[in-house]
């Protein structure tokens, strides 16, 4: 190509580009140097598009890096398919149009403070580092399918297509990092299957696309650590079947799609931990559902707003480290049905609260369907929904020490755990403990309390929450207590049964308390007795046989009334007359009745045996 023709600013630049030096048009004044000036430079910083393209292709195979700063580039640059053996560095440039590299192979390019109107780097091969720090684009960015060599720095940038996608890098390739970190994307950024072997870092991103998805990265992969402190989002966030081999932190996030999802991590991978903590906050739902997470998966202090029905979909998830909610405030369901966390599961100082009540600003300040909770509105508890929902929850231990009692129910059917840490009293409302096993109790307390504890239980009577905690307390050598709770289920059931099936139930209650009280059978066995001593001592029975009774002794006729099984011959030989009939009809009845009761006391204590 002859120089005839070009302006003085692309003599200017070919000389440069041919010496293999640098050509800047900087003039040193911060206000005419910043890009955003850019289209009110004049032709002695504009360089055309055709230009550009033929000094290119003119320096075919050369190894020199073409490096423009300040310049304006007119006309839609056009380099698809070209195959660069050099750099391409417009460091805080203005171009009118489109920059297009399409399929284009080179060896690093720079983008730094340059405005642009659109880039399409789809299919690219980048042997290096891609920047964009500080870039300006005001349309779509596509690097769908390109694949470069070393970083991809797209920092305090700002992306603009609001209401379309501004940044589409499905299947993109990255040989280190991907950093986001600081930039703006106001429209939608897609990064499905997009894989980058180093860092992925959202940092002081800011992503807004209200109503549709900030950011698609359904299935991405990342070779360490995703960060994302002090994120901000508008729209859905998607890490749908994402396999991050690092930790996935959020920390200080604030993540808004009111009514809809927030954040969805459907069967995601992480490789460590799990950080949505210290600040983090969502408007709109949590979906972690059916994720596998390597480490410990932390909520403290997070503030869950929900979408209108639940806040946490926790699923499904295996765990192998903890999950903590410790001061977490969410309003709506929290779901950890069929979850399966290797260490402990823990809400201590979380507030739970109906959905649409709104969370408060501390885990002390409870909202107002939280505050009320355990109030003497018992018409209000009993149809407040589940809220907590543990079905088939396996975990190391569950601790249940809230802010405040949740709002809505507890559903723990079926769920295993190896402690329990809770204080009865601080229970929701209403919960379901059916199937719900648990190997220790990290503070019993009172017997009494835990009975009551049971009594609520929202189901109705159950016998096994009555059976396990006896389970527990004998496992712990309270047997006592233990006893209390079985003699406590029994009543339970009795409750249960038909009018004419209790009056049964209360005998075997009043005398030896469902076999877990046989002292009692004795004290009223000495009762009759002694009362039987005295009657039949004063007033006594006439003998069947003159010639054949034995001398009559009071004490023995009355063991031989009361004692069914056993014959001492005074009741065979003497028969009470008159009144005193009844009384020893009533002494043989209590013989019966207290034999049958102390044989079935003695069968439950050989079957606990």
């Amino acid at each position: 190509m002859r120089p005839t023709g070009l302006s003085d600013s692309e003599q200017q630049v070919r000389k440069d580009f041919l010496n293999g030096s640098r050509t800047s048009f900087a003039v040193g004044d911060p206000a005419v140097d910043d890009p955003a000036a850019g289209a009110a430079w004049g032709p002695e910083r504009t360089l055309h598009a055709e230009f550009v393209r033929r000094l290119i292709e003119e320096a075919g195979d050369r190894r020199a890096p073409l490096r423009v700063v300040g310049a304006r580039v007119a006309g839609r640059l056009d380099l698809e398919y070209l195959e660069l053996g050099y750099s391409l560095s417009f460091a805080d440039c203005y171009f009118e149009d489109d920059l297009d590299l399409h399929d284009t192979r080179l060896r690093r390019l720079n983008l730094r403070g340059t405005r642009l109107a659109g880039l399409n780097a789809s299919l690219a091969r980048v042997e290096a580092t891609m920047v964009l720090h500080k870039t300006r684009i005001e349309g779509r960015v596509r690097l769908d399918h390109a694949e470069i060599g070393g970083e991809l720095l797209i920092t305090d940038a700002v992306l603009r297509n609001p209401g379309d996608v501004a940044l589409r890098a499905e299947r993109v390739r990255v040989g280190g990092d991907l950093m986001l970190w600081g930039t703006t994307i106001e429209g939608g950024a897609v990064l499905r299957d997009a894989r980058a072997v180093g860092v992925m870092s959202l940092e002081r991103a800011t992503l807004s696309h209200p109503g549709g998805m900030a950011l698609d990265a359904a299935r991405l992969q990342v070779g360490s650590d995703l960060i994302g402190g002090d994120l901000h989002a508008e729209g859905k966030i998607r890490f749908s079947g994402a396999d991050i081999k690092g930790l996935l932190r959020l920390a200080n996030a604030k993540l808004s799609n009111p009514g809809d999802t927030a954040l969805e991590a459907y069967q995601a991978k992480i490789g460590a931990d799990v950080q949505f903590y210290r600040g983090f906050e969502a408007d709109g739902l949590v979906r972690v559902t059916g994720a596998r997470i390597e480490g410990h998966v932390r909520f403290d202090g997070a503030t869950l707003h929900g979408d209108g029905k639940a806040a946490l979909d926790a699923q499904y998830a295996e765990i192998g480290g903890s999950m903590r909610c410790q001061g977490m405030r969410a309003a709506g369901e929290v779901r950890f049905t069929n979850a399966r966390v290797a260490n402990d599961v823990d809400f201590r100082g979380a507030v739970v609260t109906l959905p649409g009540s709104g969370v408060g600003a501390s885990a002390g300040a409870p909202g107002p369907a939280a505050s009320t909770a355990g109030t003497t509105n018992s018409a209000a508890n009993s149809a407040a929904p589940e809220l907590l929902l543990l079905g088939n929850l396996r975990a190391g231990e569950l601790s249940l020490r809230f802010a405040a009692p949740p709002a809505g129910g507890i559903h723990l059917a079926n769920a295993q755990v190896g402690v329990l840490n809770d204080d009865p009293a601080a229970w929701a409302p209403r919960f379901c403990l059916d199937g719900f096993v648990y190997d220790r109790i990290t503070e019993p307390g009172p017997v009494a309390a835990r009975i009551a504890w049971l009594a609520r239980e929202s189901g109705g009577y159950r016998p096994g929450p009555y059976e396990q905690l006896a389970t527990v307390y004998r496992r712990q050598g309270l047997d006592g207590e233990a006893r209390r709770v079985l003699l406590a289920k029994q009543r339970a059931r009795r409750r249960t049964l038909s009018l004419a099936a209790r009056p049964w139930g209360f005998v075997q209650d009043a005398t030896v308390g469902y076999g877990y009280r046989p002292e009692r059978a004795l004290g009223w066995l000495a009762a009759l007795l002694i009362a039987g001593c005295v009657v039949f001592g004063v007033h006594h029975p006439v003998p069947l046989g003159p010639d054949k009774a034995p001398p009559f002794n009071a004490l023995i006729y009355s063991l031989d009334l009361l004692l069914p099984v056993i014959n001492f011959g005074q009741g065979h030989a003497y028969t009470a007359t008159g009144g005193y009939q009844w009384l020893a009809y009533l002494l043989t009845a209590a013989g019966w009745i207290l034999a049958t009761t102390i044989a079935a006391g003695v069968a439950r204590a050989v079957n606990r045996a």
